[in-house]
């Protein structure tokens, strides 16, 4: 009798168990949020990881928990600017600035794609409202932004200016002092150049595009020696790049 009093207890426990368990927990605005800020932060892990078909999903159901986040539209534009579907990509930082008008990094990245598109008046009229910014980190790349747009509008005291104005800020900002460089051999300013050109190599030693750009420069000195060594250089970066082959072709031609 026991033993059946001990295990009718036990089912009943069971049973109020399976009935607890079988309610739904209720999700409270907390849980609601901390679950959509996990669901960002999955898109924004398979995006650095380059898995931008994956990100593009997990931001999408994102963006069905919360479509009011700037942020979303930010990271969705990003994913379509790394697809290569430029449309989607504006749309994306556009809907963002609706959301969010102050919103800077959504016009930093819009200013960025419009550099890509080589819609340059449109690029810097985005990157003037970044340099605006005093409490934004990237003005400085905002500001060779702009200097490189006023570069290929033919502009080269506007895109010096500029370049110099992202030097004030970040004297050790490699992608100024290459495209500084640029400007000078555009010029032909080619000693200046070449010291433009070392100094971004001095701030990052793997930058190979400014290894190139010295090579060319060093050319232009009647710098063969050091032109030589600098194409070879690229090539032992990034064999298999645009500035890879080319350089094999001037070692192949010129070093021969």
């Amino acid at each position: 009798m026991k033993n059946l009093l001990f295990l009718f207890i036990i089912l009943t426990v069971l049973a109020a168990s399976a009935c607890g368990g079988g309610k739904k927990k209720t999700e409270t605005p907390e849980d609601a949020q901390q679950n959509y800020e996990n669901q960002k932060a999955l898109a924004i892990a398979s995006f650095r990881r380059g898995n931008f078909k994956q990100a593009l999903t997990e931001i999408e159901e994102a963006q069905k928990m919360n479509d009011q986040d700037a942020e979303v539209y930010l990271i969705k534009g990003a994913i379509y600017f790394k697809l290569k579907d430029y449309p989607l990509a504006e749309d994306g930082y556009k809907k963002a600035l609706g959301i969010n008008p102050s919103y800077t990094s959504a016009r930093f990245n819009l200013c960025g794609l419009y550099l890509v598109e080589k819609k340059y008046r449109e690029a810097i009229s985005e990157c003037e409202a970044v340099v605006a910014d005093p409490a934004y980190d990237a003005r400085a790349n905002a500001y060779t932004n702009i200097g490189i747009a006023y570069f290929s509008l033919g502009d080269m005291v506007k895109a010096r200016e500029y370049y110099e104005k992202a030097l004030q800020m970040n004297p050790s900002f490699v992608y100024a002092r290459n495209e500084l460089g640029k400007l000078y051999m555009a010029t032909g300013s080619y000693a200046q150049a070449a010291t433009e050109f070392e100094l971004a190599i001095a701030g990052y030693a793997a930058y190979e595009e400014a290894h190139y750009n010295l090579g060319l420069a060093y050319l232009k000195v009647n710098n063969t020696p050091g032109a030589c060594a600098s194409f070879a250089k690229v090539v032992e970066l990034s064999p298999n790049s645009e500035f890879g082959i080319t350089s094999t072709r001037y070692l192949n031609t010129v070093c021969n």
